[in-house]
């Protein structure tokens, strides 16, 4: 008569090895043993119920449909083939286009041959420490961002029911680059009279309008109509309408009038122009052109601003 490979009196997957006076723990989803060593009977039994509740709880076995249907072999490397798809359809950037893609690239190295449905919280989660550990929290934050998008996806199209990255930790990211104060705002200001004369009007298009830079340069007077100054945002494509009456209060400036003072210096349709130019055929300035002069601008100002001072970017926080 063959002896019994486990004891009826022990939980499953728990057994006791006599020769070795120890108890062993086997793992059901991956025939894995682990020994526990020679411990007590009733904690052995303890750590066995443990272990088993947890595979219990935290494995789902796949279902005859959904082998039916192809999900049990529908890898996160494929889904981001169609998440890829998704993407064109926003109408996003062309530098945004190119860091998602980045970021895929990324995500599809480390996680592309995992089954879409059998991705855990545990997953991300370690997929994301490998930044945090390094201290880049702004891209562990960005690429949580990006495949909590992606997941949610996934659901909308019935891949998966839950998305994994919800229950992780968002990122702490700490801001290095110094805040611009209204005050420091002001003397830069001033010292922007003595720059080029479309520059200060593109800090005032900037903090009335609370734009990227992007789209302060890409500003124009056709883009005005019925009392509203109509702009696409070039990062996000979204399509807003601000309202020429709009006034901040913090320092009396008034869009519509902004606009008309832009409409004595430029000689384009472009509301912040240098005119045209051999680089500028069209008239209008370069992103960058506005963060050098900006720069410029805030040495002269007098202010003594940290290691990390603020750039043109900055000005969309006083907005409002």
């Amino acid at each position: 008569m063959s002896r019994k490979k486990y004891d009826a009196n022990l939980p499953r997957n728990l057994t006791y090895r006599k020769a070795s006076k120890s108890f062993f723990w086997r793992n059901p989803l991956t025939d894995k043993e682990f020994p526990l060593g020679q411990i007590a009977r009733r904690d052995a039994i303890t750590q066995a119920i443990e272990a088993n509740n947890f595979i219990a709880q935290n494995h789902t076995p796949v279902a005859l449909i959904e082998k039916l249907k192809g999900t049990d072999s529908f890898t996160v490397s494929a889904w981001i083939d169609r998440y890829e798809v998704l993407l064109q359809r926003r109408s996003l950037s062309v530098n945004t286009y190119k860091i998602r893609g980045n970021q895929l690239a990324t995500v599809r190295e480390k996680m592309g041959e995992i089954i879409l449905a059998e991705v855990t919280t545990r997953h991300i989660a370690k997929f994301l420490e490998s930044w945090i550990t390094e201290g880049k929290n702004t891209m562990a934050g960005a690429m949580r961002s990006v495949l909590s998008d992606m997941f949610r996806e996934a659901i909308v199209e019935g891949h998966i029911v839950k998305n994994p990255v919800e229950a992780t930790r968002i990122p702490e990211i700490k801001v290095a680059r110094e805040r611009l104060q209204l005050e420091t705002y002001n003397a830069t200001r001033a010292a922007a009279e003595h720059m080029p004369a479309w520059f200060p009007l593109a800090m005032d298009l900037a903090l009335v309008t609370g734009q990227r830079r992007e789209d302060i340069v890409n500003m124009k007077f056709s883009d005005v109509f019925d009392n509203r100054l109509y702009v696409t945002q070039i990062k996000t494509g979204m399509k807003i309408a601000i309202p020429l009456s709009l006034t901040l209060r913090a320092t009396g400036l008034r869009l519509g009038t902004v606009i008309d003072r832009c409409r004595l210096v430029s000689r384009t349709d472009f509301m912040i122009s240098a005119g045209i130019r051999k680089n500028s055929p069209t008239g209008n300035i370069h992103p960058d052109g506005l963060t050098k002069t900006f720069v410029k601008a805030r040495k002269a100002s007098g202010v003594n601003f940290s290691n990390n001072p603020p750039t043109f970017h900055e000005i969309r926080s006083l907005a409002g």
